[in-house]
């Protein structure tokens, strides 16, 4: 029997949040539309981004794929998210999230994407291709950390950044699109991802009252999911004010791989740093994504000249290359140094661990562990 997948629109915005809202609800409370407004809107537009399964008229299976543009140094990705993927408990064990899954992926390899990314148990998405890998980075910094490296500093002050407040709105949008590396949220949307996750953003303002800044926390404050500010330098002042602000002592800061200036001087005077993979990801146009990231890993002190062909299963032969600071990766006819799996070559390219950690690296590809993990993340912030 056939199964007819339909693109939601914004007719079904109750019955696709209240579906949602189910079976999510099954092991905690959940109300979508103020969890993630930055994805879940009732327009056409934003409804399309959900494949469902009707039984009688009725959903039954969701899967939501949300095209996300990355901005990698010069480069844009393309890059589908995938969340909301949820089955009515009545119509589980009939298939519906493998034809869902299925038909997203297939649809992303046909429209382009370069790569894509979900977060959930590792082996549930391996079938469908995915494989956790990338990096995931914080740094813990205590107020015993604070007092001994800045002594008894003034701090910078916060004050919470509320939706109606334009002005400073677009002064942490322009801070946020300045950095090297990051998701492209539109102007009309920008609020909506910093108050995702039911997080609460704050601007930091110098003793003039100047915004310098913006961070990210949860409700309680002590995670810290997004910091951005004029440069590196205020952006560890940021940090440092906000721990000094925060009776209830330190806070852990999630700062993306892409950041080594910042990830350098936090983990420099903070307590501990902890590494863990950033999500499943699984990689379409591997040339295109392998390159722009080496081309960004070079910008935190150079890479070593060096060429390694590796294959991969499924894709073919790639060719990655540095030669006097100039990085090209392209898919080649040619025979490889070595021949991984998807999974494993996700791994030993994105980390999060060393490449000897992952398998065996031969000689002629040893120009890898100069290379490897690339800088491959996604911010809590951004995440579906």
């Amino acid at each position: 029997m056939s199964v007819e997948v339909e693109q939601l629109s914004a007719s079904d915005w109750e019955e696709g949040l209240s579906f949602l809202n189910g079976v999510f609800g099954e092991h905690g409370a959940h109300d979508f539309a103020n969890l993630l407004p930055s994805i879940y809107q009732p327009t056409d537009e934003s409804m399309a981004n959900n494949h469902a399964v009707r039984e009688n008229g009725s959903i039954r299976a969701v899967v939501g794929l949300f095209p996300l543009d990355w901005q990698v140094g010069d480069s844009v990705l393309k890059v589908g998210g995938i969340g909301g993927v949820s089955t009515h408990s009545s119509a589980r064990g009939k298939g519906y999230m493998k034809v869902l899954m299925t038909h997203c992926v297939e649809k992303m390899k046909a429209e382009g994407y370069h790569l894509s990314w979900l977060g959930g148990q590792r082996q549930r998405y391996g079938y469908f291709g995915y494989e956790k890998c990338g990096q995931q980075l914080s740094v813990s910094l205590g107020g015993a950390n604070v007092r001994h490296v800045f002594g008894e500093r003034d701090a910078l002050r916060f004050e919470p950044l509320e939706d109606d407040d334009t002005g400073r709105l677009e002064l942490a949008r322009q801070l946020h699109d300045g950095q090297l590396v990051h998701n492209r949220r539109g102007a009309d949307v920008f609020q909506r991802f910093l108050v995702s996750w039911y997080h609460r953003p704050y601007a930091a303002l110098d003793a003039d009252g100047n915004m310098v800044g913006y961070l990210v926390t949860d409700k309680e404050g002590g995670n810290v999911t997004e910091l951005v500010a004029t440069d590196e330098t205020v952006a560890v002042d940021v940090a440092r004010s906000w721990v000094q602000s925060r009776s209830e002592g330190g806070a852990r800061f999630d700062i993306p791989p892409t950041r080594f200036e910042l990830l350098q001087r936090l983990s420099a005077i903070g307590e501990g740093a902890n590494v863990g993979s950033s999500g499943n990801w699984q990689i379409y146009d591997w040339a295109a994504t392998v390159e722009v990231l080496m081309c960004v890993r070079a910008t935190s002190g150079g890479l070593a000249d060096g060429e390694v062909i590796i294959g991969i299963d499924g894709y073919g032969s790639l060719n990655i290359r540095v030669a006097d600071a100039r990085v090209t990766c392209e898919k080649v006819d040619a025979p490889p140094a070595v021949s991984w799996d998807a999974f494993t070559a996700m791994r030993v390219l994105f980390g999060p661990l060393p490449p000897s950690a992952v398998t065996d690296v031969p000689a002629e590809a040893t120009a890898l562990l100069a290379w490897c993990p690339l800088p491959l993340g996604w911010p809590r912030q951004d995440g579906v």
